[in-house]
């Protein structure tokens, strides 16, 4: 047998037999992965094939912690095991979805009426008022239905208070604290620490209220920068507070005076500045739901379903036919960033390629760009405009701002269209910045050095191991002012305006919505629903034309081949205050991480933008 002949030593052959016996383990292993695999989307199919039905006198339950984006939420492994126990692995649903549900359960007979509970976590970019705002409407129409809309509130916040202020009645836990103390922006500042680790920072800008880089090179907000921030906050309280008024019959600066003489607003005060109906606990509005919409000798609750299996009724199981006309609706929701991104960024390329096939595909008749974006990447941005403005020229394309359109966000959207904005979106931010870290203190100091061969003057000008000369500051200026000057240009052509005037209300400052209809930056307030009904009437298509959403809502396939290609966006808590801000420090790293223009200038709004 030559397998015991001179051509295997017995090194060898334990080599191979350890080899083989490895390969031999991890076939195995992986055969019983995907075995576990297909037992999972077995399962998750069968669920999937079980749609609830909706019982007579339902009420429809609408969780406001449940985080409402613009695009379709993405699959989270971590979220399979959920998903097989109680029906639903995603925990994320989309405004359209919200806005459907709530429309069609107007009419539906066997839905009673809303119940609203939980509190609004702001994550990412979902659930931002601009979104809640459009919640808040349909919820009102639903109310012309003549069905009630009741909400249980424990301790809910601003943005909680602000959608459930609608309802016919709103019970509050004894217990319970209404955490509405108005509007805040804080913002962390980081020159400090850079100078303490030996980290140097160099920045150019355009515009007097392009406070992004601020924090790099101060240890506090900038006259201009606290100027702006108060009148947007001021905005954009004012909407909230006037909206909760009208919905609870309060005199105007009832709100203000409650929130003033309370940093928490107890329950007790809440009854008292009549924002709440009654004092009671959960246990006691189901008792007396349920002996009205339920059967007391079979129910232990009132009759309901969740918003999300709802859902699963109303929406249909395939997709409709390649040749049958349509809109496309694009979400650009999160920060742009040069190339594909991930699945959190708007990604130049890959959104820009999105564009494109709507623009050649001859069943989508008209496109809705729909912009939850702070900016990002001049470069992407440019990137994703051009391709808008190509498709803007071939068919009908109409842009929907959501809770913040600036910077790169109304760059993307300059494109000679109709824009709709929510009374408190926030845009604007028309400026561009360069932002330049450098690390050669912080080498040197570690006994680490450069030297460099070039075959010209400049051609290091981009390495972050040293700082730029003020030549090359020089040369970066001029290119961030060349690019200030093509955005008030863009600007200029595609909202019929002169550049002088542009330039006035540009300087990198931000906007309200309110403010933006005034300045002739938008044309419309208006919501998502309101943008793909214009598309529809501009295209023939009606009202509630067929929508084709980029990015697609994920099949099982697609989540089964994420699962398998693995997932990093664990679920993480972000019910403390504490984890709160360490979320909040981890995703300005994440935004600095981000930055990956190859110039190196971005439009993009100030560090660490966020209305608590």
């Amino acid at each position: 047998d030559a397998c015991n002949g001179p051509f295997l030593s017995s090194p060898m052959k334990a080599f191979f037999g350890s080899f083989f016996g490895t390969i031999f383990a991890l076939l195995i292993l992986l055969a019983g992965v995907l075995g576990f695999l297909f037992l999972c989307a077995g399962a998750l199919q069968k669920v999937a094939q079980k749609a609830p039905s909706v019982q007579p006198n339902s009420w429809l339950v609408l969780d406001l912690s449940v985080p409402i984006t613009d695009a379709p939420a993405r699959f989270d492994p971590a979220q399979l095991v959920t998903g097989l126990q109680n029906g639903n692995a995603d925990q994320r649903v989309t405004l359209r979805d919200v806005l459907l549900s709530i429309n069609r359960a107007a009419a539906d007979r066997q839905i009673a009426g809303i119940f609203l509970t939980g509190t609004v976590l702001p994550i990412d970019y979902a659930s931002g008022y601009g979104a809640l705002r459009e919640v808040r409407q349909a919820l009102q129409r639903f109310q012309q239905s003549k069905k009630p809309v009741y909400a249980f509130l424990n301790d809910p916040t601003t943005r909680a208070y602000y959608v459930a202020s609608v309802a016919d009645k709103i019970f509050m836990d004894p217990s319970g604290t209404l955490a509405m103390s108005g509007l805040a922006s804080q913002r962390l500042y980081f020159s400090g620490l850079l100078k303490k680790f030996g980290i140097g920072v160099q920045a150019s800008r355009v515009g007097n209220y392009k406070s992004f880089v601020e924090p790099y090179l101060s240890d506090r907000m900038s006259p201009e920068d606290r100027e702006q921030t108060e009148k947007l906050l001021r905005d954009l309280w004012s909407e909230i507070t006037s909206a909760i008024e009208q919905s609870r019959s309060l005199p105007a600066g009832a709100v203000q005076q409650a929130v003033s003489e309370n940093a928490l607003i107890d329950a007790d005060a809440a009854l008292q500045h009549k924002l709440v109906t009654e004092l009671t606990s959960l246990s006691a509005v189901v008792d007396q739901l349920r002996a009205q919409y339920g059967d007391a000798r079979k129910d232990d609750t009132f009759r309901q379903i969740p918003l999300s299996d709802y859902l699963s009724t109303l929406l249909p199981s395939n997709h409709p036919g390649d040749d049958v006309p349509k809109i496309g609706i694009v979400y650009a929701e999160g920060e742009i960033v040069d190339g594909e991104g991930d699945r959190n960024d708007v990604g130049g390329d890959r959104y820009a390629r999105a564009v494109r096939q709507f623009r050649l595909d001859p069943s989508v008749k008209g496109i809705v760009l729909r912009v939850n974006s702070p900016g990002g990447s001049v470069s992407a941005s440019s990137v994703i405009r051009h391709e808008l403005e190509r498709a803007a020229a071939a068919k009908p394309v109409v842009i929907s701002f959501g809770s913040v359109a600036a910077s790169g966000g109304y760059y993307i959207s300059s494109v000679n269209s109709h824009i709709f904005a929510e009374p408190n979106t926030i845009t604007g931010s028309i400026g561009v910045f360069g932002l330049f870290l450098n690390f050669q203190k912080l080498a040197n100091d570690n006994g680490v050095t450069f030297d460099t061969v070039q075959t010209s003057p400049y051609a290091s000008i981009l390495s972050p191991l040293r700082p730029k000369t003020d030549a090359e500051l020089a040369m970066i200026q001029g290119m961030i002012d060349k690019d200030y000057r093509e955005f008030l240009q863009i600007v200029a052509s595609a909202r019929r305006l002169s550049i002088d005037q542009v330039n006035e209300l540009a300087q990198g400052r931000v906007w309200s919505g309110t403010d933006a209809i005034r300045l002739h930056l938008v044309d419309e307030l208006g919501g998502l629903g309101d943008a793909v009904a214009y598309a529809g009437r501009q295209t023939q298509l009606g009202d509630r034309p067929i929508l084709k959403e980029f990015p697609e809502r994920q099949n099982l396939n697609d989540k089964i081949r994420e699962l398998i290609n693995g997932n990093d966006h664990l679920p993480v808590s972000r019910l403390d205050p504490v984890n709160q801000e360490l979320q909040r420090l981890q995703q300005e790293l994440v935004t600095l991480r981000r930055l990956n223009d190859p110039r190196g200038i971005y439009a993009l709004l100030p560090f660490g933008w966020r209305v608590d």
